[in-house]
């Protein structure tokens, strides 16, 4: 047996040992993989996934916003994941938004590592090195002004993903058109 049909036959164990929810879980994220632009759609991702499973199949997860770091320096970055049954799902550092200076990391689909790539840290809060750094760019004119824009933006994602209403409106104005109608109705 070669190595793909190995790794095949795992996957299948795997998927098989999991319950019906759990199952549901990875075959609707495996499919958004397929079909929604993912270089820098943690956000939507991981609302979608919350708010879909939950609404559709109602699989209670949730939408977490925190931050990510690739380890090169203290730079926490806002990031958005998606956790069911004690494990996580990140469809989003795979294809991060700016690729030349981030790393993509692997694609996590519950808890299983479906395609290899550089390990980030989660974290719910900024770390205590990640604060300083924020302080320190918050108070150089260069870059206070995106410091502020990305701290709001996170803090209204973090308000975001606590209720199904605003995360239906989040995804009704996606700039590209793929609202939850069009990308639901592509499942």
């Amino acid at each position: 047996m070669g190595a793909a049909a190995v790794r095949k036959a795992q996957e299948a164990a795997w998927l098989n040992g999991l319950t019906s929810d759990e199952q549901q879980v990875v075959t609707t994220a495996r499919r958004l993989t397929e079909i929604l632009p993912l270089q820098g759609a943690c956000y939507r991702a991981s609302l979608f996934l919350k708010y879909h499973l939950e609404i559709v199949h109602g699989i209670v997860g949730t939408a977490v916003v925190g931050f990510v770091n690739d380890g090169t320096d203290d730079i926490d970055c806002s990031h958005a994941w998606f956790e069911f049954g004690g494990h996580m799902t990140d469809l989003g550092l795979v294809r991060p938004l700016n690729p030349q200076i981030q790393r993509a990391g692997p694609l996590i689909i519950h808890g299983r590592e479906f395609r290899s790539g550089h390990r980030w840290n989660y974290q719910p809060t900024r770390s205590v090195a990640g604060l300083a750094q924020f302080a320190q760019l918050l108070a150089d004119p260069k870059y206070a002004v995106k410091m502020r824009q990305a701290d709001q933006l996170h803090r209204t994602m973090v308000a975001t993903a606590q209720r199904n209403d605003l995360i239906r409106t989040y995804l009704d104005n996606a700039p590209d058109g793929g609202t939850y109608d069009v990308i639901a109705g592509r499942l």
